[in-house]
């Protein structure tokens, strides 16, 4: 009796352990992000989790564009663990006091542009006129490429152009084309790609990337932990996830398939139709760079950027954890 009884004390065993198991299923990592460069290798992530992020379960919340208020008051009540968003927009919410906000890292090095008319061949010319900024003022691809504008002793007159097809409308015609445009990935990336398929009557051209300008690289955006709840573990595997996903990135045999997963998820998650040969492009042509730093080994390009372009001091607060 002795044997029969022992194997069905094991099998109890067996299945307490699983019903904790199941209990103890690690929770989902909740992960916001913006219709911007940030979002491309996480549609990648989100498509690829068993691959990429195995034993956790990846839920993507869409950024308020356009809305600091809004996206504090999402952090505040924990509706994400993680977000992508600007590296300046993070050190505001510092300053203004947000806690548990925590810089995991920077992560997009490039992927603002300034367009020009394909006939303009120098920057020069510039100087004086009206310059559309995507998606509007006061945002980095304003503020970074005004700054970089400046270095070469050129002062522009900035307007929002409040971007999609009001923006491409004026793009297009050669009478109503600004004298350029600042935007970001994908945007950049999608007026090349629509102006030949649709035989735009003016044609655009990348005159400048404000970070070359600027010295070469500059972290634009980042990935913020959002609250002390988070355990390590999903931090590190988050980190892990997306350390592999930018090496996969890499490799052009990969390109074709990236921009098809990233062309559905724009559409589908931000109502953002992206066509996936522009996406493509982008990739091949190295238009963006992700690459997720450690906050203390970047201190100084952080704090030379943040001091250079918006005149603000880093705090400390970024370089802690």
């Amino acid at each position: 009796m002795m044997r029969p009884l022992r194997w069905m004390r094991m099998a109890l065993l067996m299945m307490l352990l699983g019903g904790m198991s199941s209990a103890l299923a690690a929770d989902p990592i909740r992960v916001a992000m913006p219709p911007d460069p940030n979002a491309l290798p996480v549609f990648v992530l989100a498509e690829y989790q068993e691959r990429f992020l195995p034993g956790h379960e990846l839920q993507l919340v869409a950024n308020p564009a356009g809305d600091p208020s809004a996206m504090r008051a999402m952090m505040v009540g924990q509706r994400m663990d993680f977000a992508f968003f600007n590296l300046v927009g993070g050190v505001r919410f510092l300053q203004g006091g947000l806690e548990g906000l925590q810089l995991v890292g920077p992560w997009v090095w490039q992927g603002i542009y300034l367009l020009v008319p394909e006939q303009k061949e120098d920057l020069a010319g510039l100087d004086g006129q009206r310059v559309l900024v995507a998606p509007g003022l006061s945002t980095p691809p304003h503020i970074v490429t005004e700054k970089a504008l400046a270095r070469q002793g050129i002062e522009t007159r900035f307007g929002s152009s409040g971007g999609g097809m009001a923006l491409m409308a004026q793009m297009r015609a050669p009478g109503r084309a600004p004298a350029a445009v600042a935007a970001p990935e994908p945007l950049v990336s999608l007026i090349l790609h629509l102006q030949e398929e649709q035989d735009w009557g003016q044609r655009w051209r990348v005159g400048l990337d404000p970070a070359e300008a600027l010295g070469g690289e500059i972290p634009l955006g980042a990935l913020w932990q959002v609250h002390d709840e988070v355990s390590p573990e999903a931090r590190q595997a988050l980190v892990r996830a997306l350390e592999q996903v930018t090496q996969w990135l890499q490799d052009p045999a990969h390109h074709a398939e990236a921009a098809r997963i990233a062309a559905q998820g724009f559409k589908e998650f931000f109502n953002m139709p992206v066509e996936a040969a522009a996406l493509q492009d982008m990739l091949s042509r190295e238009r963006v760079r992700w690459d997720l730093r450690s906050p203390r080994e970047q201190r100084e390009s952080m704090e030379g950027y943040l001091d250079s372009v918006f005149g603000i001091r880093a705090p400390e607060a970024l370089f802690d954890r």
